[in-house]
């Protein structure tokens, strides 16, 4: 039998490491070091735009609409909710109603409500209370805004306040959209 470096025992080919066959060469030194550098760039990248665009509520605060679930509280044996909105799109919205979905802690549907908040004053912070469930708060793991069904701008346009919307809980009942 022959042996040679490219032909393994009894003439067949040998397999090649496979970082070999995609980068033409055996890896050294500096393919590891490229690996590294590219992954520190890619974190400072995230970091960076992170920084330059910020958290959720600071994109609303920029020019967008934020909801933020402030606290749920069991009042009478239901569930009494206060919600902090903001308006900085650019124009008081004279409809603006809420679609929401209320879920319990294995995730089914407890109940759907529909809150009207308008109008929503350009610039201004609103903080409202709502009866969103008649059991305690702790039967309500989590409210989905589900549509924002009503949104109009005073100037009678619609807006999309949907694809803005940043919302935010402090309690221990998630906001999600």
């Amino acid at each position: 039998m022959c042996y040679n470096r490219d032909m393994g025992l009894g003439g067949y080919p040998m397999q090649q490491p496979q970082e070999r066959l995609m980068l033409g060469r055996w890896p050294g030194p500096w393919s590891l070091w490229r690996r590294r550098a590219l992954a520190g760039m890619a974190m400072a990248v995230g970091f960076f735009t992170v920084m330059m665009l910020g958290t959720p509520a600071a994109l609303a605060q920029a020019g967008g609409l934020s909801i933020e679930l402030n606290k749920a509280e069991d009042v009478d044996g239901g569930c009494v909710a206060s919600f902090v909105f903001q308006n900085n799109l650019g124009a008081t919205l004279d409809r603006f109603n809420l679609d929401l979905f209320l879920f319990d802690p294995q995730g089914v549907i407890v109940r759907r409500v529909t809150i009207d908040m308008a109008p929503l004053l350009d610039g201004k912070t609103r903080v409202a209370q709502f009866h969103l469930h008649s059991g305690g708060c702790a039967e309500v793991s989590r409210i989905l805004v589900n549509d924002i069904p009503q949104c109009r701008a005073e100037t009678g346009e619609p807006a999309n306040c949907l694809t803005g919307l940043a919302v935010s809980s402090r309690s221990a009942i998630a906001l999600t959209k």
